[in-house]
């Protein structure tokens, strides 16, 4: 069985509050010399998102 994935639709400042949170996290981790590898991919994530323009990917054709 495959694991459920979710979609969010995130505006600039949404996207930019989960990415300087998660990277806040991540430093308050390593600060505590605490393991980072969830944290990481899930910055790794959230990096890696494709940005979507009414509906459609940007690479597709009009």
């Amino acid at each position: 069985m495959k694991e459920p994935y979710y979609v969010l639709k995130l505006d600039r400042f949404d996207f930019g509050i989960i990415f300087n949170s998660l990277n806040e996290k991540r430093n308050e981790l390593i600060a505590n010399e605490q393991d980072t590898e969830i944290v990481d991919n899930a910055l790794l994530k959230v990096i890696e998102a494709k940005e979507r323009y009414k509906g459609r990917d940007r690479s597709e054709g009009r």
